[in-house]
């Protein structure tokens, strides 16, 4: 068995203090009954319950779901989750138990925008971008970015400690990888999904690279059971996860960790409740559980979340119906981004937003013709055919400019810049709303479409 790869603090295991709650605990009981329906609230669940790092129900909940949904090659044991209160804090933990002050975490572009405070704030790690540079992430090449920027940080000083591996992708990269294709107006391509699942052979790829360089590998799974699919994407690979791949002689078990939460498919972020899943490492769990203190998921939380995933009825209901919503919004987006002439990057079947192409809209003076090499901008980082989009100082301004109009009609879609886009113009749009709502911001987009066409410049 290999090292376990913590940091020097990360091998500081500090014991985790008692509760002590029972004299309130006694009287709560003698004098009161609470009730949230369907849920009884038991002075229990106003208590420390079984300590910071998650009650043993709610770890024996998790186990068996995910023994029931992640087809893990091992069984999955309570004893190998932590929970915390929220994803962001998972990767605080993690980050603090494998990574130095100074060291690295590789993160593919564009990335969540709080991975960068995640990894940072408190841990004191550095949070380090790796750009597709025209390859498709979705890809085994991209590891070929990996590996390069690694050997760039460590070049430069900055020890690599992991990568975090997120089901978010960079869509852009995609089309310059020239595998993908814009959707047009009245054109489909079923063939060419975004916002789908790794392969199989691409996870494996991950692990290698991962071994190679003894690093850990975060897998990012937030977003696991919400796919669906649409007639543009039922080629789309189905979700995978690190979990039900056989990890002998890819890499040392040691060094896979699995993230998740009940933010994304549970529809519950403002429930702060995240799960850390490492079947191999217990020294890395017996790390983190040391300064789990902080991040201490309340009671309550945890007891409410454990009754959804012991209902099984409820959950395969409520998975089969979340599918169908998103396939829904996508197909009514997509709708609206036909009929106002905008491009997309087609055939998503994971998440809850697509990718949508504004370029367009920042100026004609952002669009130059490859025929002309003397006006290609030396900083262009996208091509389509007879086009270059450049990346310049007067695309960010028109694309501030943009979104300022966008605001100003209160609709909020989120920028590319948000993400670390490669370049100004992409938006990330969300449509796993209400319809209602839906409706009324497609509205509002619609507007502003139209405003931006009849000629108004900054």
């Amino acid at each position: 068995m290999a090292e376990h790869a913590l940091s020097r603090r990360g091998q500081s295991n500090l014991p985790a203090g008692d509760s002590f709650e029972r004299l309130i605990k006694k009287y709560m009981q003698q004098n009161f009954t609470f009730k949230v329906s369907p849920l009884d609230l038991n002075a229990r669940l106003l208590s420390y319950g079984d300590g910071p790092f998650g009650s043993r129900a709610l770890r024996s909940a998790l186990s068996s779901y995910f023994n029931d949904y992640f087809s893990p090659v091992q069984t999955v044991l309570p004893d190998q989750l932590l929970v915390a209160a929220g994803a962001t804090a998972i990767i605080d933990l993690i980050t603090v138990a494998v990574a130095d002050e100074g060291d690295g975490i590789l993160i593919g572009r564009p990335l969540y925008t709080s991975f960068a405070k995640d990894v940072s704030a408190r841990a004191g790690a550095k949070m380090v971008p790796v750009s597709c540079e025209g390859k498709d992430p979705m890809s085994e090449e991209m590891v070929e970015q990996y590996e390069k920027e690694l050997q760039n940080q460590e070049k430069a000083g900055t020890k690599i400690r992991g990568i975090i591996l997120s089901r978010y992708v960079d869509l852009a990269c995609l089309l310059k990888a020239r595998r993908f294709v814009l959707a047009e107006p009245n054109f489909q391509s079923p063939h060419n999904p975004l916002g789908k699942c790794y392969s199989v052979n691409t996870l494996k790829a991950y692990m290698r690279f991962c071994q190679r360089h003894k690093i850990h590998l975060i897998s990012d799974e937030v977003y696991a059971k919400s796919t669906y699919q649409t007639p543009s994407n039922t080629s789309a690979l189905p979700f995978t996860s690190a979990l039900a791949i056989p990890t002998t002689n890819l890499i040392d078990p040691n060094l896979v960790h699995i993230l998740y939460g009940m933010s994304k498919d549970f529809s519950c972020n403002g429930l702060r409740c995240g799960v850390l899943l490492s079947q191999h490492n217990a020294p890395l769990l017996s790390s983190t559980k040391s300064i789990a203190v902080f991040p201490w998921p309340t009671s309550t939380t945890e007891y409410y979340w454990s009754v959804l995933l012991n209902d099984r009825p409820f959950l395969d209901a409520y998975f089969k119906e979340n599918s169908r919503r998103l396939a829904a919004g996508y197909a009514r987006l997509t709708s609206f981004l036909i009929d106002h002439g905008v491009q997309w990057i087609e055939g998503s079947n994971a998440g809850f937003f697509l990718w949508a192409d504004f370029r367009g809209l920042l100026g004609d003076d952002i669009v130059v013709n490859t025929e002309e090499p003397e006006q290609v901008d030396a900083l262009a980082v996208n091509e389509r055919p007879g086009q270059v989009y450049r990346t310049s100082r007067r695309a960010k301004e028109r694309d501030e400019w943009f979104f300022g109009k966008l605001l100003a009609a209160k609709v909020f879609i989120a920028t590319g810049d948000a993400f670390f886009a490669e370049e100004h113009g992409w938006y990330r749009v969300t449509f796993s709303v209400p319809e209602k709502v839906l409706a009324v911001g497609l509205e509002r987009l619609g507007r502003v479409l139209r405003e931006v066409r009849g000629g108004e410049r900054a």
